[in-house]
């Protein structure tokens, strides 16, 4: 893995060209008056590592499930509350 090394100044005016190096692998150490102060590295995981998980029921079955029965009424309870302020 090779390592480059800008200045701030060079990263803001070539930013395009230094995030390319990273996406290739490249690693680019950034300064600020010869001192390092931040690294851009490519990412160890891209979208290609995801899997797809396929659903065990069609979406249709989303509409079978039933609501809460609450003993309390919540809207009344928060109409109540906004009239007492």
């Amino acid at each position: 893995m090779v390592m480059k090394s800008v200045s701030v100044a060079q990263l803001k005016s070539r930013l395009s060209q230094y995030l390319a190096a990273a996406k290739n692998g490249q690693e680019v150490t950034v300064t600020s008056h010869r001192h390092p102060i931040a690294k851009i590295v490519p990412l160890q995981k891209t979208l290609g590592d995801l899997q797809i998980i396929p659903a065990k029921k069609p979406a249709a079955a989303l509409t079978k499930i039933k609501g809460l029965s609450l003993a309390v009424d919540l809207l009344g309870d928060l109409l109540a509350d906004r009239r007492r302020r």
